[in-house]
């Protein structure tokens, strides 16, 4: 799950991002709505069908409905016609409305254990991330903030604070986590998790609050209703980003206009107030002359080297490396080291480019060369012994 809470919501809430008004000539009138509700019956032009008879989709576009091929028997010698149990293994999506939830419960004290054992390596105990993972808990009240001067809190995107619905989350928890060892959790696991998760973030439902010993099923969760619910516009596809008519004749002779290009470092327009808490550059420390907390200062000098192991180190292995989680072992803690050190660079190399234990192929930045993770394993090393 990230501040993917901020970054891959837009992937996991689907199309719920602009407004739907316009009903186009020629077709019924939809029903306006400023919000996209969960139930995708519901949409906008969910049903209408235009003049020529052809049916709208849910999300605006035309469905255009193409003729099954006919093929002759024995014309293809390849594959065979999926069984319903196949298909039933690819059918994993949850919609908005709790659509596709399978079966299973768990209750939130359990749920809380679950959590402890697989999430809260990178999440914390109580969500609340840890290093630069991504925080889960909290940030209610705080979508409106507008970081404006560099000194201001901006808004806390979290699965409590800007998730418009919770089902879809069991999809992507059930296929996508935890990171290391995806797919692993079993059906009750992820009602567990998300149940917890509700919880932590005071999640009432039917005017309730969340008890340890509440069940999680598909049921409760289709009464979860979040507070950020009516957070997003509905995404009309039928209604054109811009009005501009096109230019047919008597148009302007583009050679008699100039184009003026805006010449300015915006990054040297706004200066943070110094002493004032951040978090998009790590931990909340007063902040220094360029913006950042003194600690996240010592960045690489030069392209290559050890700065350059450092900078990829801190990008992409410090989150673990520097806390211990999931049991890795900490840059600069000779003792967890030894043993791994007498085992050889061969063995360190082979580990870090593959994956070993709890640890991904290459720390999960599969960006990264192989040479790349061989310089960051010898830098570990280096400040480990």
């Amino acid at each position: 799950m990230s501040r993917f809470v901020a970054r891959n919501f837009a992937l996991m809430t689907g199309a719920l991002a602009l407004s739907a008004s316009m009903a186009l000539a020629g077709e019924a009138a939809p029903k306006k709505l400023s919000y996209t509700p969960a139930d995708p019956d519901h949409y906008p032009y969910h049903g209408v069908v235009e003049k020529n008879g052809k049916k709208i989709n849910i999300d605006g576009a035309v469905m255009q409905v193409k003729a099954p091929i006919k093929l002759k028997k024995g014309q293809l010698k390849y594959g065979k016609d999926a069984t319903p149990k196949e298909i039933a293994g690819w059918n994993v999506d949850v919609r908005p409305d709790g659509k596709g939830l399978p079966a299973g419960q768990m209750t939130v004290e359990q749920g809380a254990e679950v959590f402890a054992n697989n999430c809260a390596m990178c999440h914390g105990d109580f969500g609340e991330g840890v290093g630069k993972n991504p925080v889960l808990v909290g940030g209610q009240g705080t979508l409106t903030n507008q970081a404006l001067t560099g000194g201001e809190d901006g808004p806390e995107k979290t699965l409590g604070s800007f998730a418009p619905y919770i089902t879809p989350f069991f999809w992507y928890i059930k296929m996508a986590m935890p990171l290391p060892t995806p797919k692993k959790l079993t059906n009750d696991e992820v009602y567990g998790i998300i149940g917890y998760l509700l919880q932590l973030n005071e999640i009432q439902v039917d005017g309730k609050d969340i008890e340890d010993d509440t069940v999680i099923n598909a049921a409760f969760l289709k009464k979860v209703h979040m507070p950020n619910e009516k957070g997003f516009e509905y995404n009309n596809l039928r209604k054109p980003d811009t009005h501009n008519t096109r230019c047919m004749k008597d148009c302007r002779d583009m050679k008699k206009w100039k184009v003026m290009h805006i010449k300015i470092d915006a990054t040297e327009s706004i200066k943070p107030t110094v002493e004032v808490p951040r978090y998009n550059c790590g931990k909340p420390l007063s902040i220094g002359a360029n913006g950042c907390p003194a600690a996240e200062m010592e960045l690489p000098k030069k392209a290559g080297g050890d700065d350059a192991a450092a900078s990829a180190y801190k990008a992409s292995c410090a989150g673990c490396h520097d806390s211990g989680a999931a049991g890795a072992p900490v840059v600069g803690n000779k003792d967890d080291w030894a043993s791994r050190i007498k085992e050889g660079e061969k063995t360190l190399y082979e580990h870090a480019i593959k994956g070993f234990n709890g640890m991904p192929p290459k720390g999960g930045n599969m960006s990264l060369s192989d040479d790349q993770v061989k310089a960051i394993v010898d830098y570990m090393v280096k400040h480990s012994k």
